[in-house]
């Protein structure tokens, strides 16, 4: 009883191919996702200066702070707003499962 289901676990764990596959799909989203972050980081100071720059064109004050809030809350609203697009156009078909 036992070695049978020892046998599958082997089978599946070390010798077995989903799971070779599995790991290799794993590492492949790992670096994909590091970089994500690694890019996102790189043009965050540039995104923030280009929206900040827009920023002082609609709004006259000169608070640094005032622009800063208003700035993280236009990035906040267009990052949310492509979120929605991203996530409408994306999706994927009902099969009727």
């Amino acid at each position: 009883m036992f070695r049978k289901a020892k046998e599958r676990v082997n089978n599946y764990y070390l010798r077995g191919e989903r799971f070779r596959k599995e790991v290799k799909r794993e590492i492949k989203l790992l670096i994909a996702v590091t970089l994500g972050f690694t890019i996102a980081f790189t043009w965050r100071q540039t995104i923030f200066d280009l929206f900040e720059a827009v920023i002082i064109k609609f709004f006259s004050s000169t608070s640094q702070s005032t622009l800063s809030v208003l700035t993280s809350l236009a990035i906040t609203l267009v990052s949310v707003l492509l979120i929605f697009l991203a996530s409408y156009f994306l999706q994927e078909k009902d099969n009727g499962y």
